[in-house]
């Protein structure tokens, strides 16, 4: 009180100014950022699992490090490699790496990038696949195509 911090207290007043600049932030500086820094087929060591769930989240150890969405139920402390699939405006989606193709839940295959819901009920129709070969003819090349396991 009686300061002029106090008398032209201008708390709020900024809001709108500073979501708009926040929004702009994240959709001309954060997206491109990230598509460009974590491509689909980008491997990610050592994610540690903090949240347990579906998805579960993780990150790897660091002063900064992106916050990854696994679609799939992990334990809390478990630690793996995954590739990234999909990215957010601050977050990338990835899948356990190797991915294990044959054994992969229809609704994780739909995260592969180019496979998509009737695509993926056609790969978990024909599995178990023994090559990659075997799997293109069904869905095509994709990014993660190196880290697919049979």
């Amino acid at each position: 009180e009686g300061t002029r911090a106090y008398e032209e207290n201008t708390l709020g007043m900024h809001d709108a100014r500073f979501r708009a600049f926040k929004e702009w932030t994240r959709k001309e500086f954060d997206e491109p950022m990230l598509a460009r820094v974590f491509p689909p087929g980008t491997i990610l060591r050592d994610i540690v699992i903090e949240v347990a769930g579906k998805p579960s989240f993780g990150r790897q150890m660091g002063s900064y490090p992106i916050l990854v969405g696994i679609p799939l139920t992990l334990p809390e402390r478990a630690v793996l490699d995954a590739v990234v699939v999909d990215r957010g405006m601050r977050s990338v989606t990835a899948l356990p790496c190797p991915v294990e193709i044959n054994t992969l839940p229809v609704a994780a295959l739909r995260w592969i990038p180019g496979i998509g819901k009737k695509r993926a009920g056609a790969i978990a129709a024909r599995r178990p696949f023994e090559s990659l070969a075997e799997f293109q003819r069904i869905a095509g090349e994709t990014p993660i195509d190196k880290v697919l396991a049979f």
